[in-house]
């Protein structure tokens, strides 16, 4: 049962009795008196000289044992905490003090005194009760042991009333004695046991009240018990936890609880609903959980979750704020939301890098980034050429084969436009090399576009042409429209340009044309044409147009080359208005190359100019009038 004798509780005291005070000492006395009586030191009296051992050694047992033990084990701790211990240790001093003067007085009178003759021998029993209640185990172990060892030595010096009642015989006295030590011990040990237990769930149920109202702190959960009282489940009493006060917005135990009071917290949109719950749960015995708003002085509004379970006689609730769990689930079905919104115009690997990065809310930047127009060219003539449907896959396919080019050299799908795709690359993560992206995307759309014809003439489907036009420059982009929908844009004359820009591609039958500023961040990479200086519709200053003939990672040809040279030396001259060594030259580029439409359209050009020159103002520059 353990040698901390503080720590024990009935059960341990109840086998304390049976083995060591009971069959232990018994044991011990047969044995004894069964060895004197083979020795012959035992001749008579069997029996009474085996119970005569087995009470003596019993109660010796049941005093000096948890006197041992006490000493044994809480001594140096006792020692170690007598400031701490100091109140105890005065009240121990009192009653075993008091407790001392009685058993001395009671035991100690002769036999021949008054004070022997009467049945004066439990007079020191309330001080052992008293060690019992106040003293826990270590003190009652000490009463116990001071009286007993106060009544034997009276005893034996033929004192105290056990001598009178056995009319001087001291063997009879001690029996006696004995019984009286037993009753006294037993009863104190039990007592102490008892009260010991008592206090030790004391303790852990405050504990456990303590535990719980940290708990109920932490996970903001109040609680309220409701008594309901005869059949008709009239209130009684309610009752509220300190937290559920705090919910409420009320100073802990500044009001008295009430439906009312707690009505006045709840929403005025959410009053009705929590009405009618309580009134179905005190009524109707039915269990519940709602989720609702407080509103409370402050004007801060929480959202709450309300559980109820129906006990006999009452109604128990708890109440949990649940506000921050709602507002990461909205934001975490918001991010699903976004992200899935993202995922149509960013790869995932640019929209995980976009969510990371927490720059993901309304509201725009201006950047300097690289936009690309692709459209597909002849596109009303195609469509009035097929059903519907056929239209439909076709765009389909298209867009997808396109989309899959963008996303791979880390492009922003901007928006649809009919047959167009308007992609921004360097936005809304920012790309040093944003300008030679978009050049590569356009670059490997025309060869993604030639694979695609090639399946489409398969098929016995039509073919589709597309020109890409390429600009670079400042423009403002981001997240544009409203908290319930919102689109990544860009807008800006940079974003008009492209468009005027890709609109080209048609007048000089060019798949790629880039811009000058587009040219500028890109030329060690690029073989190009400069095809025009131009003023697009809505701009007054010109720009320079340049044709894209792929990357100088792959040498042209001699004759590419030559006719490059012969273009540009053409554009010189048309430029410094010597338009018919301008003609003359264009006409050669048509002999070598008669689909060169932009050779064709400066020669058209130099023919109207040779009839109609330019007034003295003239830059060179001509103005585009398609969008």
């Amino acid at each position: 049962w353990g040698l901390h004798l503080r720590q024990w509780q009935l059960p341990d005291l109840l086998k304390f009795m049976v083995w060591g005070v009971i069959i232990t000492p018994m044991i011990n006395a047969w044995y004894s008196t069964l060895v004197g009586s083979l020795f012959g030191v035992v001749t008579d009296r069997f029996f009474e000289n085996a119970a005569l051992i087995w009470l003596g050694d019993g109660m010796g047992v049941l005093v000096l044992t948890p006197a041992l033990l006490m000493g044994v084990t809480e001594l140096r701790r006792t020692a170690g905490a007598v400031r701490h211990r100091l109140p105890w240790l005065m009240e121990l001093c009192l009653c075993l003090g008091l407790l001392v003067s009685v058993s001395g007085v009671v035991f100690g009178s002769k036999t021949g005194s008054a004070i022997a003759k009467y049945p004066l021998e439990y007079l020191p029993f309330p001080f052992v009760v008293w060690s019992a209640l106040r003293l826990d185990l270590r003190g009652t172990t000490f009463a116990s042991f001071l009286v007993s060892v106060i009544a034997v030595i009276g005893a034996v010096h033929r004192g105290g009333p056990f001598i009178t009642k056995a009319e001087g015989s001291l063997s009879e006295a001690i029996l006696l004695l004995q019984a009286y030590i037993a009753v006294i011990s037993v009863t104190a040990l039990v007592l102490s046991v008892v009260v010991t237990e008592r206090r030790q769930s004391e303790a852990r149920l405050a504990r456990s009240e303590a535990s719980l109202a940290n708990a109920q702190q932490i996970a903001r959960l109040g609680n309220w018990d409701w008594e309901l009282a005869g059949d008709a489940h009239a209130a009684s009493e309610l009752r509220w936890s300190n937290e559920l006060y705090t919910l409420l917005g009320y100073p802990v135990a500044s009001v008295v609880p009430s439906q009312r009071l707690f009505l006045e917290r709840v929403h005025p949109g959410d009053r009705d609903r929590v009405t009618r719950a309580w009134q179905a749960a005190a009524a109707e015995q039915q269990t519940y959980t709602i989720d609702y708003r407080l509103l409370l002085p402050t004007g801060t509004e929480r959202i709450v979750n309300e559980q109820v379970q129906i006990e006999p006689t009452c109604l128990t609730g708890t109440v949990q704020d649940i506000t921050e769990r709602k507002q990461t689930e909205a934001a975490l079905r918001e991010g699903e939301t976004l992200r899935a919104t993202m995922y149509r115009y960013l790869s995932q690997e640019l929209a995980e890098q976009l969510l990371q990065s927490g720059t993901t809310s309304l509201g725009g930047a201006r950047q300097f980034v690289s936009i690309l127009f692709a459209d597909i060219r002849r596109y009303t003539t195609l469509s009035e050429q097929l059903e519907a449907e056929a239209v439909v896959t076709l765009l389909n396919t298209y867009f997808e084969t396109m989309v899959d080019v963008i996303f791979e050299h880390r492009g922003t799908l901007d928006k649809f436009i009919g047959d167009a795709i308007m992609a921004v690359f360097g936005s809304p993560l920012y790309q040093a090399d944003h300008a030679q992206r978009a050049v590569a995307a356009a670059l490997q759309m025309q060869q993604q576009l030639a694979q695609f014809n090639q399946r489409q003439q398969q098929q016995g489907s039509p073919t589709i042409q597309i020109g890409i036009g390429i600009n670079s420059d400042d423009v403002i982009t981001g997240n544009i429209g409203s908290s319930k929908r919102m689109d990544f844009t860009a807008i800006g004359d940079g974003v008009n340009l492209t468009a005027r820009i890709e609109g080209a591609t048609k007048l000089y039958g060019c798949p790629i044309i880039i811009s000058e500023n587009t040219y500028q961040l890109c030329q060690e990479t690029l073989w190009v044409r400069e095809l025009d200086y131009v003023r697009v519709k809505g701009k007054s200053q010109p720009v320079s147009l340049y044709e894209v003939l792929g990357l100088r990672s792959q040498p042209l040809s001699s004759q590419q080359q030559q006719q490059i040279a012969c273009y540009h030396q053409g554009r010189q001259h048309y430029q410094q208005r010597r338009f018919q060594q301008a003609a003359d030259l264009f006409t050669q580029l048509l002999v070598d190359n008669p689909a060169d439409q932009a050779a064709a359209l400066y020669l058209r050009r130099c023919q109207q100019l040779q009839q109609q020159p330019p007034g003295p103002s003239w830059d060179g520059a001509w103005q585009l009038s398609a969008k």
